[in-house]
């Protein structure tokens, strides 16, 4: 029976909850009208710090000559050989309807390029097309022609032969909205004209790939956790009471961070598709925490408003403290030089925090506003979860050393295997090798020069002299040459290849002739090309201070790791061989930059971590006045991380942005048991219990809640096992197993130590 009092409270927290839901409601229905406006964007040039010099150095040259990224590769196949005339006939058709699409700068391909030649018989150069394409011509000449000139051979021809590469120039940093139009004109063409079996990639392919695979993603994790949680919520409660209320507060958590996105021009990028999957797990384990306690009161006797009462008193400061700390683990990544890693630990710590809100704001009205479930008849010792945790409890005080001594094992054994961790970034590790469009750039990298970007700045260092002049000549040839035959290049694009099939070109187009000529006749072929080349070649290569080139060229993806030793060795050579005095050498370039970028993620990450230990290091200090504390609570959620790190090692998967996010998120996720686990401890030692036996109560009392929000944390990071993004995919297991190794160090090592070390008071 409530008494006079109670029922006047009960009244006034009745209004002021009506209240609160109807502000709540408006907020969710404003915010929600944003998400028509959410964006998503896939630029992987947001990985590189803006203020970074070699980011600034890039920029540089880009403006002095061109992006390096902005084409497009297209294949034209035909068995046995591309040597065909009704093929050919295809294939120079497409091309010529391509070239008059407003988005592209030029079409090169062997069907519309010419060879130059000069005979000792007359003084004037003849243009020959490669390519005969009159139906009675020879075609086995012109193959012969074609392979034997360096500049085409395995650029617009692969060696079988059966394929012909179109090269397309389209204009630069194209929007998601034209590179689809582009691309649905390319894809419109190839079935006009009948060229069925193609490949073809690019920036422009890749990017509508990745936004369309984004879009579609998110879509399905946000089901898909509906669907667990439905899931989750009827096994855990079986009643529809404990779904629907639940359910409320995680999809106003959803509805708020992505509206609030939107609101803030903020775009869906590919790191912050695992977001709802983050909000959906981390809301619903502060739904649950508070609704356990709830309904273990409702099961006492209580009625709901001394229910709710105590359930804030002893569940809300833990929950807090969780939600900060987890914002923490989130919010550290701003340590990250990367945009796209930045605004992810941003907009998700953003995101736990409005989860938290709604939770006490909104989850109490609904508890006092809808009639309480119906609560077994059991009581709390008789329940599966009280006698398994009661047996647990037990086993761990008579094998706490055993359990202690295998810790120890298990923590030198982690020691060691990360220690095996290697960094290594690819362009498409991403991308399931499954996807058709890993298979079209695994095409490139065998058949062709490969798509990755190979981008080197040449700058004069001597004053009185020009890039043109023959000495710099001669030092960039040193250069292409070392780049050809010993780092995996097929070969490079620049002022000294240009002269060298000139000079081919003025020797009746023999082979042995195409290499740099003397310093007269590059003299002359200069001045030709400026008067000339209406094409305005020279200015591809040179700037126009004539201060600077370029080097520039494609090669296979072989990754970050393999290219870090090729440039040691590239080093290694020119302080060796070039006249560094006389001019500089410098790579730069999109494929450039982020190897650099991947390369100091690890130690940014490290950063990121050290400062989240040391922040929820300050808290746990603050709440419990206790050094051996802080210790113990931090050992048991390092041990996690360790055993994740030796994973990675023993497993042989590198270290990369999706791997080494992991470790400041399951830092801040998974140190919130701990801290549920310590908060009831030391309530239960503040009611003037004995010291094993507050153990025991917090170990019977908090167990269930502990288990149960692990097993949501970790199926809601296991949907992103369904993506077709290699590195969400990995999010999502190596977080899992993050989860589960904390649940089992929270269930073990933590009692183990609070026996051990703890001291009694």
């Amino acid at each position: 029976m409530l008494t006079k009092v109670t029922k006047n409270r009960l009244e006034g927290i009745l209004k002021f909850s009506k209240v609160s839901l109807a502000i709540v409601l408006l907020i969710t229905l404003f915010l929600g009208f944003q998400i028509k406006n959410l964006k998503f964007d896939y630029d992987f040039e947001a990985f590189f710090p803006p203020d970074d010099p070699e980011t600034q150095y890039f920029e540089e040259h880009r403006k002095r000559f061109e992006s390096d990224n902005d084409f497009i590769f297209i294949v034209a196949r035909n068995e046995p050989t591309v040597f065909n005339h009704a093929f050919l006939n295809k294939v120079d058709a497409f091309a010529d309807s391509l070239a008059k699409d407003s988005l592209v700068r030029g079409v090169q391909c062997l069907t519309n390029m010419e060879d130059y030649l000069k005979t000792p018989f007359s003084p004037m150069v003849f243009k020959t097309p490669y390519l005969n394409l009159d139906a009675n011509s020879d075609l086995s000449k012109d193959s012969a022609r074609i392979f034997n000139r360096a500049e085409l051979k395995g650029f617009f021809i692969n060696e079988k032969a059966d394929g012909i590469l179109i090269y397309v120039k389209h204009q630069q940093y194209l929007s998601k909205k034209k590179c689809d139009l582009l691309k649905s004109h390319i894809d419109d063409l190839l079935a006009h004209f009948e060229l069925t079996d193609f490949k073809y990639a690019g920036r422009t392919i890749g990017l509508g790939y990745y936004i369309d695979k984004m879009q579609n993603e998110t879509l399905l994790f946000i089901g898909l956790s509906f669907i667990l949680i439905i899931a989750f919520l009827i096994f855990t409660f079986k009643s529809l009471w404990g779904v629907w209320v639940p359910l409320t507060i995680v999809t106003l958590s959803m509805v708020w961070i992505v509206g609030f996105m939107a609101l803030v021009g903020q775009p869906m990028n590919l790191v912050l598709t695992v977001l709802p999957s983050i909000i959906f797990v981390v809301a619903m384990s502060d739904v649950i925490h508070l609704v356990s306690k709830y309904m273990d009161e409702i099961r006492l006797g209580k009625n709901k408003y001394d229910a709710v009462k105590t359930a804030y008193k002893e569940v809300g400061l833990a929950t807090l403290m969780t939600s900060v700390t987890t914002a923490i683990g989130f919010i550290t990544l701003i340590t990250v030089s990367m945009e796209p890693v930045r605004d992810f630990g941003i907009y998700t710590a953003v995101g736990v925090m409005l989860a938290y809100v709604l939770t006490y704001t909104v989850l109490p009205g609904l508890l006092i506003h809808t009639k309480a479930p119906k609560i077994s008849d059991k009581t709390t010792t008789e329940t599966t979860w009280y006698i398994i945790l009661h047996k647990l409890f037990r086993y761990l005080i008579r094998k706490r050393k055993f359990v202690f001594g295998l810790s120890i094992f298990v923590v030198g054994l982690s020691v060691f295997g990360t220690l095996l961790v290697k960094a290594d970034y690819y362009l498409l590790e991403d991308l399931s090798k499954k996807s058709s469009l890993r298979q079209d750039y695994d095409y490139f990298d065998k058949e062709f020069m490969g798509l990755r970007p190979f981008e080197m700045a040449v700058e004069v260092k001597d004053p009185q002299r020009s890039v043109l002049d023959y000495q710099v000549l001669k030092e960039i040839d040193k250069v292409e040459t070392y780049l050809t035959q010993n780092y995996g290049i097929k070969q490079c694009f620049s002022i000294v290849n240009v002269l060298k099939i000139a000079n081919r070109s003025e020797h009746s187009g023999q082979v042995d002739y195409f290499v740099l000529p003397d310093s007269a006749s590059c003299v002359k072929y200069i001045e030709q090309l400026r008067t000339f080349d209406k094409s305005n070649m020279l200015a591809s290569f040179v700037d126009s201070t004539e201060k600077y080139a370029r080097i520039s060229s494609t090669m296979g993806d072989v990754g970050m790791y393999e290219i870090k030793k090729r440039d040691k060795e590239l080093h290694k050579f020119m302080s060796t061989n070039v006249n560094s005095e006389l001019v500089e050498f410098k790579s730069t370039g999109t494929a450039h930059l982020l190897d650099l970028n991947m390369s100091s993620l690890s130690l940014n990450m490290m950063y990121g971590l050290l400062i989240s230990c040391g922040l929820i290091g300050l808290i746990m200090g603050f709440l419990y006045r206790s050094v051996k504390m802080v210790l113990i609570a931090l050992t048991v959620n390092i041990l996690p991380l360790l055993m994740i790190g030796a994973l990675l090692g023993f497993a042989g998967i590198d270290m990369k942005v999706s791997t080494a996010i992991i470790f400041t998120i399951s830092f801040g996720i998974a140190v919130d048991d701990t801290l549920h686990f310590m908060s009831r401890f030391r309530l239960e030692l503040s009611k003037g219990r004995t010291y094993l036996y507050a153990l025991k109560r917090t170990f019977l009392s908090t167990g269930k809640a502990i288990v149960l929000t692990s097993v949501i944390l970790c199926a809601g990071f296991l949907l992103l096992l369904f993506s077709d993004f290699l590195g969400t995919f990995y999010v999502g297991l190596l977080i899992s197993l993050t989860l589960i190794f904390a649940l089992l160090a929270d269930l073990f090592l933590l009692p183990v130590l609070l026996m051990i070390f703890h001291k009694k008071k």
